[in-house]
Parts: structure tokens; sequence; C-alpha cells
């Protein structure tokens, strides 16, 4: 590069700082500070739990009531206060304990017996779903995150003998009586296929009825269904899977974690923005989730039915909410978790709260309608998730590369050739080196052919120079005559990019697959206890120590200096960083990733022995 091109470079950084620093930042921070106001001005003016004024009921004439599209919402409440009572139902096939409040009517917590936080404490700290959550999942709102106006008290029937428990209570003022009911999972017949079993473990039924039970027409606003809220399971979970998940019209959207934060750069910075709310057309699911587990709101029905018609029924709107978890109140033990979470490191730990919206509908006197939800609360498992009939597989979200690529179908292929080679070997670790080993084994001519043309690229990087040198006024002439020098001996410059540009839509898959993979949680391989955790073996001044990252780098480098040398020193140099950019990528994430990365560089290193070897034998003579 020379002086002019690295000038423009510096210019044009100089200038895009110099707007983020004097302009778009203090007008970013003049926007918060005004926010900031407006909203205590808000909250000094509507205090917590002022119940807020109840909309005019609109009469419905026969026109109307036909036409309207049938919805769910409660009518506006009136705060109440009254003891909560507490009840725990396990699912038939024993797997899952709900907890029920009557205090929002709902789900208060859902505890997977079959899931472990930590297997080695004793007794071992077992996953517990909306844990930190303060309002219940199915808890119903016309505006969402209002507690005092959320959390009413409901009368609670529980029948353990089958499966089901329910909440009802009228809005007096509104003469609307609402009975939710919830149907927990069913133990599956003996001759019922795995597929059924699998589909079913992790199902809760949901069916809401509103009746008119005044003596006019009532419209019933539109209403808010609450998912609950997803916390990590501990403080190193990566905050990139974690928030709030909807399908909206044929598109899953992730608001992570930290979308909430402030950000952006240059004139699109923002301040800090805690609560998301966003009108979306046919919302069909929504839920929150964490880097391995997810609660997922569905509304069934309409799948026959034109977009227009299913606009009356499924979700028009979608909110969530994040808040900070206090470490006081992370440590605090309870039933599910006697010695509490540790917090280690100095990380934020939040939850993210969600709810999806229903449209408004009418109802005559005496008329009931019930709309029916499904919720999916349990393990982020590809196989379970794909059963299901909603698309509901999309919150595993397996990316894509550079936007253009669809990864996902890498990850799928992946994912389920791992677990087919788990069944077979009993081991995740030797699953992840196998399937490494037949992946390259199937690059492994494509990668022969790269290196050998490296081996002669370098072989004629002398002639190049001298090229270079004799044409150096004259670059176009430069470029001719080395295009006829590769031309002569058979060296395609762009034939040693193919398997990389193949490998990293691979290693991309296996990034998203083995991030998700609920399935390698507490299998562990040598020093690793844990696959899908970093590998800590110790923390010096708190850093923690991974060794198989740097065990992967070190392969890297060594891959590298075995590899043909000589081209553009600045490429080179370049190259030299990747090791330290796969260090940042792995370090802290799943020790199966680093693993992969790991024995596929070993591998890489064996056929660079082997091609240079064969490559030195055969190599034929530069043709000038």
């Amino acid at each position: 590069m020379d002086r002019k091109g690295l000038l423009t470079i510096l210019v044009t950084l100089g200038l895009a700082f110099s707007w983020h620093f004097f302009y778009a930042k203090p007008r970013a921070e003049k926007a918060a500070a005004a926010y900031n106001i407006a909203k205590a001005k808000y909250d000094a003016e509507h205090p917590p739990g002022e119940k807020p004024a109840a909309p005019e009921a609109k009469p419905a004439d026969a026109a109307t009531i036909a036409s309207a599209a049938p919805a769910v919402v409660p009518a506006v409440p009136v705060p109440q206060s009254a003891p909560e009572e507490k009840k725990t139902v396990a699912s038939q096939p024993g797997t899952v304990d709900y907890v029920f409040t009557n205090i929002g009517g709902g789900i208060s917590r859902v505890i997977l017996k079959d899931h472990f936080e930590d297997k080695a404490k004793t007794p071992p700290t077992l996953i517990v779903l909306n844990e930190f959550g303060s309002i219940p999942i199915g808890a119903l709102a016309e505006q969402p995150g209002e507690e005092a106006l959320i959390n009413l008290p409901w009368t609670m029937t529980a029948d353990d003998a089958q499966g089901t428990v329910t909440f009802e209570r009228t809005d007096e003022a509104r003469k609307i009586s609402v009975t939710k009911k919830f149907t927990l999972p069913r133990k599956a017949h003996a001759d019922e296929k795995r597929r059924d079993k699998l589909r079913e473990e992790f199902l809760v039924d949901l069916d809401v009825t509103y009746r008119n039970v005044g003596g006019t027409p009532m419209m019933v606003p539109k209403y808010f269904l609450h998912t609950g809220s997803a916390a990590p399971i501990n403080t190193l979970e990566t905050r990139m899977y974690q928030g709030f998940d909807y399908w909206s019209d044929g598109t899953n959207t992730l608001k992570n974690v930290d979308s909430f934060s402030a950000g952006g750069m240059l004139m699109w910075s923002h301040p800090e923005r805690p609560i998301f709310r966003e009108d979306r057309d046919l919302v069909r699911w929504a839920g929150v989730t964490n880097q391995y587990f997810s609660v997922l709101v569905t509304a069934l029905g309409g799948e026959d039915k034109s977009k227009e018609d299913q606009r009356a029924q499924l979700g028009g709107a979608v909110w969530a909410k994040r808040t900070a978890i206090s470490t006081d109140d992370w440590r605090k033990a309870t039933d599910w978790r006697p010695s509490g979470h540790e917090y280690t490191g100095n990380v934020a730990i939040q939850r993210v709260d969600g709810a999806v919206s229903i449209p408004d509908f009418a109802l005559i006197p005496g008329q009931a309608i019930t709309r029916n939800f499904q919720i999916y609360a349990g393990p982020r498992e590809y196989r379970r998730l794909r059963l299901l009939n909603y698309n509901e597989s999309d919150v595993l979200d397996y990316g894509s590369f550079l936007g253009i690529l669809p990864t996902g179908p890498f990850s799928k292929l992946l994912l389920n050739s791992m677990n087919g080679l788990y069944n077979i070997l009993g081991s995740y670790a030797l699953a992840i080196i196998i399937l490494t080993i037949i992946v390259k084994a199937l690059l492994w001519p494509l990668q022969g052919k790269a290196n050998k043309n490296m081996k002669k690229m370098s072989a004629l990087q002398p002639q190049i120079k001298e090229l270079q040198d004799k044409y150096k006024a004259d670059p176009a002439r430069f470029q001719q005559e080395m295009a006829k020098v590769w031309k002569l001996n058979g060296v395609n410059p762009l034939s040693g990019c193919w398997p990389m540009l193949i490998q990293i839509p691979i290693f991309i898959g296996f990034y998203n697959m083995l991030g998700k993979a609920v399935e390698l949680r507490h299998h562990g391989f040598l020093w690793v206890h844990d696959l899908a955790a970093p590998d800590t073996v110790a923390h010096i001044a708190g850093f923690a120590i991974n060794p198989l990252p740097l065990v992967m780098a070190a392969s890297m480098f060594l891959q590298m200096k075995l590899g043909p040398q000589g081209g553009d020193p600045a490429q080179k140099k370049m190259f030299m960083f990747m090791p330290l950019i796969f260090i940042f990528m792995c370090y802290n994430f799943a020790s199966a990733l680093a693993l992969y990365w790991t024995v596929q560089n070993i591998i890489s290193i064996v056929q660079l022995l082997v091609n240079r070897n064969k490559n030195e034998a055969t190599l034929t003579p530069i043709v000038a």
C-alpha cells in the first residue's frame, strides 16, 4: 500500500471518529437525558399499580360480531391483594415439575428433573425455567409488564389424575368470565412411536375461554400473553443466544440480551433501550430463550386460512423487557437449588421477559370463545423441536455465511451425524473427532490439490520477484507476465482458497451447532468436564486458563509454518494473526468447538507433511 492510500485511510478514520465523538455521541447523550427526564416525569404521574382508565365498552351489532375474529384478553382488572397459593404438579412422564401460582394464574416455575446445572453437587442442581421471572408463563394483560395488574388472584383448581390445572376469574365491571386450562404432558403409550414421545414430553396445552356473563355485547380489547422470562444457567453462558424470540410471517427474529444496551455508531448510535415493543404481522409463536433452553408460546389454529383471516387470530405485536438480576438474588438458595448459583467473574446477569399480543374480538351476551395455545418449555433439542408443527425449530437459528449462504443445512447435518455417532460410540468427544475425520477425508483430494498448487506458487516466487522488479513501472504488464508464468506452470492462484472457502461455512455450521447443542452438556473428555462449556482448569489473577483453545492456536501456528512459504509479506502477517482471532472466538466458547478445530488442524498438518514429500519428489522444473 502506497503512502497516498494510507493517508486516505487515516483521514477517513479521523473523520469517522470525529463525527462519532463530536456530533453523534453528544446527540445520543442528549436524547438519553431527555428520555430519562420524560420517564421520571411519567413514573411520578403514574405510580406502579395505579389503575388505568377502562376503555369505554363498545356495543357490537350483529355484523360486527359476525365479522370479528375471536381473540383473547381480559378486560382491565381492578388491582386486588390475596395470599399466594402454589401447586406443584408433575407431568405424567415424570420428567418435569410445573409450579403453578394463583397470582397471575399461570406457571411460576418449570423444573426439568432430567437436566442439571451442576451434576457434581450433592444433590445435583436442576435446571429451572422462569427461575427469576416475576410474571408467570401464561399470564394475561392489556399492557405487558404491568405487574400490579397482571399478578391478580385467580381461583385455582388442580386435577392431578387428568394432569390439568384450571384458573378462573370474573371481571365484574365488564361482566366477562375468563378461564385458563393448562393440560400437562401425558405419558406416551407403549405402542407409540419414539418421535411421538419426543414431541410430547415438554408440551403444555393452554386453552383460554372468554364468556360474556352480562346483558350487553362487549368488545374484548387486544391482550398480551406472557411467556415468562429467560436467565442464563451460569455466568459462563454465551450471551448472544439469550433473549426474546418470535416467528412472524415465515421469519424468526431474536432480540438478544445485549440488543437492549446502548450501542451503534456514528449517527446510528442510541441509548439503552430496556423495553422492546413492535407491531408485527402474523406472529405464530414467541418465547424467551437462553443458550440451551427455551419457553415458546404458540398460537394454534388458522393454518388453512388466508393471511387476512389469520391476522384476526395470530399475534399482532411483540414485547420484551430486560431486567438486571442482583448478585444477591443470583446467589439466593431455593428449594431446587439449596446452595444458590455460583457467581464468578464480573459479568452482568440479566433476565429477558417476553409477551405476544392477540387481536381484540367481540362477545354477545352468553357467548363463549376459546383460543388455544401450546407451550414448549424444555431443552433446545433440534430432534424435538423439528417434530412440532409451527417451525419452532427455527428458534435454533443456525445462521448464514456472509448473509448469503445459509449454514443451517450444514449445522443440522452435522448435528444429526454427531448424535448418530454418539449412539454408536457412547462418547460425544469421540463422535466429534470421528465426524471431523470424515469431513476432512471428504475434503482431502481438494486440499491435496491446493497444497500442491501452493507449493508450486512458492517455488515460482523468485521468478515472480524478477518480473516485479523488471516491470516495476508498468503494473499492467507485470500482471500479464505473471499470468503467463502461472499458466505455463499449471498454477491457479485461486485454487488454494477453495478449501478454506468450503471449510468456512462448515466451521460456521459447527460453531452455531456446537454452541447450541444441549446434548453436549455434562459430557467430558480428558481434562474437559463439559464439552458445552470452556475447559477451564484454573484461574490466575481472575483470568480463566482454558488449555484446549491454546492447543488449537498452537496447532494453527504449526500448520502455517509447515505450509508453503513465500507470497505477499503483508498477507503472511495477516495470516499469522489468524490463531489469535480463533483464540478470541473460541476461548470462552463451548470446548467442543476448540476440540473440532484442533483435530482438523492436526489432520491438515499430517496432510501437509504427506503432500510436501510427494510434491517435492514430483515437482517439475519451472518453465521460463
